[in-house]
């Protein structure tokens, strides 16, 4: 499996705030590196699924995206479990098209 390292995410950080503005610089980067280390000590190698890790290890999901977005705010509402979210994404999981 592969992770996004801290350069990576310091760079779509940057490439995100030119395109779309803000304050430059970055709060906390202890506290980023401690949110980068978590999907890798939480899950190391097995069911991890966020859309960036699939795009990197050359998968994606195959869904529409009005489903994918109540999937997650229905996540973030507390009203699915992320065991809910695992098995929702190992059956929309395919290779990119």
């Amino acid at each position: 499996m592969r992770y996004l390292t801290l350069g990576e995410v310091v760079e779509l950080h940057r490439l995100i705030l030119a395109a779309t503005g803000g304050a430059p610089g970055i709060r906390d980067l202890g506290a980023l590196e401690s949110a980068i280390a978590q999907p890798k000590a939480t899950f190391g190698d097995t069911d991890l699924y966020p859309e960036t890790f699939l795009v990197l290890n050359g998968t994606e999901i195959a869904a529409p995206v009005d489903e994918e977005e109540r999937l997650m705010l229905d996540l973030a509402a507390g009203r699915i479990s992320r065991g809910h979210l695992t098995d929702w994404l190992r059956q929309h999981v395919k290779p990119p098209a």
